[in-house]
């Protein structure tokens, strides 16, 4: 493998090139949360004193095992996903994969990536969000990079102790977007053209940064996949902290969070998400909250949007009636979310209407929801209906799935052993032509969303 040399306004880096990309592994983007800076937001860092090798992915955020980490991976069967040895709360670092451009002058639209994993897993060097395919197809810089997660993300430490801070992990995607702006022109990229692009709690995640007034000049366009953004209200974020400092005293007989290292407060995490009861992950405990202080309740009305959602997102949540729960505490979690499901129209008694609930209320509804509100004339909405009805693992388009096809893991399909057909190799390359054309162009080839429902593009043909 090759290695490259750019000199930034921040230091020397030395990376790698990786087939036709440059890339760009385990750049700090933030001073470590630790120490002092534990329970704090990010703090830019602009410099480095000695060239830094960035060859090779840093540490990842602490989180519970993920077993979805595994699947959508070419590891199918590993176990130990992700691996406790690779996580630290030392874990502000960036990845840039720029593609080895015909013109050195050209300035390269630039995507920066946000994962999802409702605010408990994810990071950004996780095989399923690799970009090298995507780079290279659509020919623009693809920036990954890690937030802090759970408790540590998310909890609201200002009601434990003044000096401390809330929304955590969302200063950090602050922090990285500011990073971005300031150097990524050191790496041939266009700072002008950005589009944060994210999956799920990723996609809340832009939102949330639309209302953050001082993130809100830092990109220029938006791809929001399968994520509507329900903001957690501050009087209920200090419950919920209250809620984990009770499960820490009880564990530890202390309330100096600062005092726990950090698999005391992974474990003190995973008995307090125990005592909300079962939820398949449809109770975001931690997430962002709406902070009046630094954000405005309507977003402005001035990016190019692209939204979707997959057709039967639940089956990732409810994938069989062995796997459903019960009626009571599923209409108990929607509550929590907002949401009054119409038991008329779906039968929540089985994990069939389960699933499709979740879709409707959870996906759907929302989502289109929140087109209608947003004003601006530039805005898309697809739908992801591409399924395998033959295949063990992809009988239906549920949540995940389609990120499998914009980053192009013809690896993944095969890790599972299903034949790439004609028809899923077309999929998955206009995939790839839709997201590149929306990232540099702001617009994609099909008519702009208005309040009419089947306004969506949709291909009905299985694999």
């Amino acid at each position: 493998m090759t290695s490259i040399t750019r000199h930034t306004k921040a230091g020397t880096i030395i990376g790698q090139i990786k087939q036709h990309c440059e890339t760009y592994f385990g750049i700090p983007y933030a001073y470590p949360p630790i120490n002092e800076r534990r329970f704090k937001h990010a703090e830019l860092k602009t410099t480095w004193s000695e060239p830094l090798h960035a060859d090779q992915f840093k540490a990842i955020p602490p989180q519970p095992f993920n077993k979805l980490e595994a699947f959508f991976s070419t590891h199918p069967e590993d176990t130990q996903v992700p691996k406790i040895k690779h996580q630290s709360e030392d874990c502000l670092y960036l990845n840039i994969w720029k593609p080895i451009a015909a013109s050195s002058n050209q300035k390269l639209p630039v995507m920066i990536w946000v994962y999802g994993g409702g605010y408990l897993n994810g990071h950004g060097s996780a095989e399923l969000y690799n970009p090298q395919a995507f780079a290279e197809h659509a020919q623009v810089i693809v920036i990954t990079f890690n937030y802090r997660l759970g408790a540590l993300g998310y909890l609201n430490f200002n009601a434990i102790h003044e000096d401390y801070d809330m929304n955590c992990g969302l200063s950090d995607q602050f922090t990285a977007l500011l990073w971005v702006n300031q150097f990524i022109e050191d790496f041939g990229g266009d700072s002008n053209n950005i589009t944060l692009c994210g999956q799920s709690a990723g996609a809340m995640s832009i939102q949330a940064l639309m209302h953050l007034k001082a993130a809100q000049p830092l990109f220029h366009k938006a791809v929001l996949m399968s994520g509507p953004l329900r903001f957690d209200e501050v009087q209920h974020s200090q419950n919920t902290a209250q809620h984990f400092l009770n499960t820490v005293t009880k564990l530890y007989d202390t309330t100096n969070l600062a005092a726990l290292s950090t698999h005391q407060m992974m474990h003190a995490l995973e008995e307090d998400l125990a005592q909300y009861g079962p939820s398949k992950g449809l109770e975001l405990i931690y997430s962002p909250i709406f902070d009046e202080s630094t954000m405005v309740d309507t977003t402005p009305d001035k990016w190019p949007v692209l939204v979707g959602f997959t057709e039967q997102e639940g089956d990732c949540y409810i994938r069989n009636e062995s796997r459903k729960l019960a009626p009571e505490r599923f209409l108990e979690i929607m509550k929590n979310n907002d949401v009054t499901v119409n038991t008329a129209a779906f039968d929540i008694t089985t994990g069939k209407g389960q699933s499709e609930a979740i879709t409707y209320y959870e996906f759907k509804q929302p989502s289109l929801r929140w087109l209608d509100h947003y004003q601006y004339k530039k805005k898309w909405l697809y739908c992801f209906n591409w399924s395998a009805p033959a295949s063990q693992n992809f009988k239906t388009p549920y949540h995940i799935l389609d990120v499998i096809f914009w980053f192009g893991h013809t690896d993944i399909l095969h890790a599972h052993h299903l034949p790439i057909t004609p028809h899923t190799h077309t999929l998955m390359q206009q995939m790839m032509d839709t997201l590149g054309k929306f990232v540099t162009e702001g617009h994609v080839d099909w008519p702009v969303y208005t309040t009419i429902e089947d306004a969506y593009i949709s291909n009905k043909k299985n694999a």
